[in-house]
C-alpha cells in the first residue's frame, strides 16, 4: 500500500490511556522491509500491567546511525537513534543476517512541547508525547493543518492522529484532491476506514468526483469500489448515486444477478425493483419454478407477492390436483394464505 498502515496497540488494565506509565525503555525488532530502502522496525515496551506495541514500515534513513553494512553484520554490536520531534529513542542491539534486536531508552522533548504551546495547543500529557513521538507527529503536521484552515487541535487530538495514520503526507494528499475537513475527527475517520488518495482517485476515474467524506466512508465501509461499479455499467445500470450503489451492494444485486435475470426477459429501468425482488427471494429460479407451473410474464411486484405468501410450484400443482382447474396468481395466494396444503 502506498500509506502504510500505523499500528499501535495499546493495552491498558484498568487505567485509561492518559493515566498509563509512559515507558523509559523497551525492545525493539528490526527485519527488512518489503521495499526498497525500508525496514520493519516493531518497538515493544510496558510490563505486567501496561504494554505498548507499534509495528511499521521506515525508511532505512530514519535511523541515525544504523546503516544496511549493521544490519547485514553477524552478530556485531550496533548503537543509533530513532529521533522524532517528540522525542528520541536511544538503541541498542545487534543484527544477524538482516535481522536485529536489542533494547531502547526513551527521552521525551521539551521543545517540542514549547513548540506546541507557542502554536497555541496544550502541553500534551507525558503519554501522548509517547504516542507522537512513535508516530512520528510533528510540528510540520500541526502548521499543514493550520495552512489548510484546520480547527486547532488538541494535543489529544493530535495523538489520536498519530495513532490512525493521519500523518503530514495523508493530510496533503486529500487536500489537494479537495478535501479540507476543517476538524482532525473527520481525518481520523476518513482514514480509520481507509479512505486514502489512491481509493479517492479510483472513484474519481470513475466518474465519482467531489464527494463529500461522508459519501466516501460509506462507499469504502460497503465494498463499493471501481470494479463494481464498472461490472453494474456493463449491465446497463450507469451513472447512479452513491446510495444506489450502496443498496445494491448491500442486498447481493451484482453483475451476476442482474444478467441472469435480464436473459429471462427482467431488465427494469429501476434497480431499486431488482433490490426489491433479490430481498423478497424472487431469483431466476424462482421465476422458471412459476413458468413451469403455467405463471408466464409475471410482474415483478406479482412475484413478490407470490414469493411473500409462500406460493410455490409444488403448491400450485397441488392446487390443480384437488380440481381447481387453472386459477390465477390472486386466487392461488387466497387458497395460500386458507392454508390449503
Amino acid at each position: 500500500m502506498r500509506f502504510a498502515v500505523l499500528l499501535l496497540a495499546f493495552l491498558a488494565v484498568p487505567a485509561l490511556s492518559a493515566q498509563h506509565a509512559v515507558p523509559s525503555d523497551g525492545q525493539w525488532l528490526i527485519e527488512p522491509g518489503d521495499h526498497a530502502g525500508k525496514i520493519q522496525l516493531n518497538i515493544r515496551s510496558g510490563d505486567d500491567r501496561h504494554s505498548s506495541n507499534w509495528g511499521r514500515d521506515v525508511p532505512l534513513s530514519e535511523l541515525v546511525g544504523l546503516s544496511t553494512a549493521d544490519m547485514g553484520g553477524s552478530g556485531a554490536t550496533v548503537h543509533f537513534k530513532i529521533v522524532r520531534s517528540a522525542g528520541t529513542l536511544d538503541c541498542e542491539g545487534w543484527f544477524r543476517g538482516g535481522k536485529g534486536s536489542g533494547h531502547f531508552s526513551y527521552q521525551p522533548n521539551p521543545d517540542f512541547v514549547a513548540a506546541l504551546n507557542k502554536r497555541g495547543i496544550n502541553a500534551p500529557t507525558a503519554w501522548e508525547q509517547f504516542e507522537m513521538t512513535m508516530a512520528g507527529v510533528g510540528l510540520d503536521l500541526v502548521d499543514e493543518l493550520k495552512r489548510q484552515a484546520y480547527e486547532l487541535p488538541t494535543a489529544e487530538q493530535l495523538a489520536r492522529m498519530g495513532t490512525h495514520g493521519v500523518d503530514l503526507e495523508y493530510v496533503r494528499d486529500i487536500g489537494a484532491r479537495g478535501y479540507h475537513l476543517r476538524d482532525s475527527e473527520s481525518l481520523v475517520r476518513m482514514r480509520a476506514h481507509g479512505v486514502d488518495p489512491d481509493f479517492i482517485e479510483s472513484l474519481s476515474g470513475a466518474g465519482y468526483k467531489d464527494l463529500s467524506a461522508e459519501e466516501l466512508v460509506r462507499l469504502r465501509d460497503h465494498g463499493v469500489d471501481p470494479e463494481f461499479i464498472a461490472s453494474l455499467d456493463s449491465t446497463g445500470y450507469k451513472n447512479l448515486g452513491t446510495e444506489a450503489l450502496v443498496r445494491l451492494r448491500d442486498h447481493g444485486v451484482d453483475e451476476d444477478y442482474i444478467a441472469r435475470m435480464k436473459e429471462i426477459g427482467y431488465a427494469p429501468s429501476n434497480p431499486e425493483e431488482l433490490v426489491e425482488s433479490r430481498d423478497h427471494g424472487v431469483d431466476p429460479s424462482y421465476i422458471a419454478s412459476l413458468k413451469a407451473a403455467g405463471y408466464d410474464g409475471l410482474s415483478l411486484q406479482d412475484l413478490r407477492r407470490a414469493r411473500d405468501h409462500g406460493v410455490t410450484r409444488g403448491f400450485v400443482q397441488r392446487v390443480k390436483a384437488r380440481g381447481y382447474g387453472n386459477p390465477s396468481l390472486n386466487e392461488v395466494i387466497r387458497l395460500r394464505d386458507r392454508s390449503l396444503d
